[in-house]
Order: structure tokens, then C-alpha cells, then sequence
């Protein structure tokens, strides 16, 4: 157990690190700025950088009982089909040729949630959050939708170009870009609830009324 956690918190350290960092760019250059994700030799938008590492912990630490496989490939496969989600819907309205790797890692994506779900049930069949995730879902799509008829993707594909210098990025992009992280996290049973609740009946049980 010990050895456990402490694993745990190795695989939270980096992520804690770009959360800092992340932070860090916020406050210095504004939210459409990029973090570094050190020691690779990538970048992300901020905005990303800070949606990820909080629903990376908050998924990886309210489930329980806590076993460090279980948490750590849950939320990841969690936040791996969010994204390539939400890198389908952009790939429509930004260029079509996209789909081409999009589709099959949204497919991919969809099949190991499936078999992890099988393995460890950890999502929800309450109607209330299968509700609150397809509101989140359309509210995503027609955050992009606004975009796309704003002509930010148009905007977009010039500033790609280094046709045009203005970063297209908006509060529209932020929210849709916050959606598209979130938006499943309401169908993950909170497993942690559900075993409260069970000890508390079964403690009930033992004392005659």
C-alpha cells in the first residue's frame, strides 16, 4: 500500500509541474498563451494544460478504493477520448482531411473505454448524469458551431497559415475547449459515494431500531 501511493505521487508530479507552469503562463502572458510541457519538446495551450491536470486529478483521486492501475487508466482514458473528441469536431469545421486520423483515434478511444468500463465499471447508467453529459455534449457542439459562423475557423486557418498575425482565440474557444475536457466526467460513477453510502447501511444494520 505504501508503495502504492507512493507511485501515486510520482505520477502526479509532472502533471503538477505543468499545472505550475501553466499557472505561471496564465498570469504572465493571458489565457491564450502556450505551456511547455517539459521535458518534451511539445506546447499546449494553457487554457488545455490546466483543464487536463484538473480533471486528471480529481479523476484519478476520487476514485475508490484507490488502486494506481485502475485510477491512472481510467482518467487517462477519459481525457485521451475527450480530446480526440474534441480534435474531431475541430478537424470538421478546420480542414476534412483530418478525419483521417481522427476518426480511427476517436474509435480507438471509444473501444478501450469500453473494455476498461467492462473491466472496472466505473461509468455511470444513472439517467440524471447521462442527461447532464449529452447537455454538456450540445452545449460543446454549438459553442462550435458559433465559431465556426463567426468565421473563427476561416480566421484560424490563416493565422496557420501565417497569412494573418491575430491569435483568433476567444472566451467562445475557452468555453468550448473547457466542455470538451469536462463534458464526460458526469457518467463516471463516483465510486467513492457508492461504497460510503453501502457502509453506512450496513452499519445501520447492526444497531436494532
Amino acid at each position: 500500500m505504501k508503495l502504492d501511493r507512493i507511485a501515486s505521487v510520482i505520477l502526479l508530479v509532472p502533471a503538477a509541474v505543468w499545472s505550475l507552469s501553466g499557472v505561471k503562463n496564465l498570469a504572465e502572458n493571458g489565457f491564450y498563451s502556450y505551456t511547455f510541457l517539459f521535458p518534451l519538446p511539445v506546447k499546449f495551450h494553457t487554457v488545455s494544460v490546466l483543464n487536463i491536470f484538473l480533471f486528471y486529478l480529481v479523476a484519478f483521486l476520487m476514485i475508490r478504493p484507490h488502486k494506481l492501475f485502475k485510477n491512472l487508466s481510467i482518467s487517462a482514458s477519459l481525457l485521451f477520448l475527450s480530446n480526440s473528441v474534441y480534435e474531431l469536431i475541430y478537424g470538421i469545421f478546420l480542414d476534412w482531411s483530418s478525419l483521417v486520423v481522427t476518426i480511427p483515434i476517436v474509435l480507438a478511444g471509444i473501444i478501450v473505454l469500453v473494455f476498461l468500463n467492462r473491466r472496472f465499471h466505473f461509468l455511470s447508467d444513472e439517467k440524471n448524469r447521462i442527461l447532464l453529459f449529452l447537455l454538456c455534449f450540445f452545449i460543446f457542439i454549438g459553442a462550435m458551431l458559433t465559431l465556426n459562423h463567426e468565421g473563427f475557423f476561416a480566421e484560424m486557418r490563416l493565422y496557420l497559415s501565417r497569412q494573418a498575425t491575430k491569435d483568433p482565440h476567444n472566451p467562445l474557444w475557452i468555453l468550448s475547449k473547457t466542455l470538451s475536457v469536462w463534458m464526460f466526467f458526469p457518467v463516471l460513477d463516483p465510486i467513492f459515494i457508492r461504497n460510503q453510502s453501502v457502509s453506512v447501511n450496513e452499519e445501520i444494520r447492526q444497531y436494532p431500531r
